[in-house]
């Protein structure tokens, strides 16, 4: 996944977790187009 995408995903994630208190896995499932690899990959940035 490009840095770019990665990290318009995790600015996006970060900050419904914190307006609509859900966890990034909960979330991640809203978008079915990303794969399982992309999708590890943005919890791996949030978690770091």
């Amino acid at each position: 996944m490009p840095a770019w995408k990665k990290n318009i995903f995790v600015r996006v994630i970060t900050r419904r977790m914190a307006e609509e208190s859900r966890t990034a896995e909960d979330i991640l499932t809203e978008y079915p187009l990303l794969t399982e690899a992309e999708k590890t990959e943005i919890k791996n940035a949030i978690t770091s």
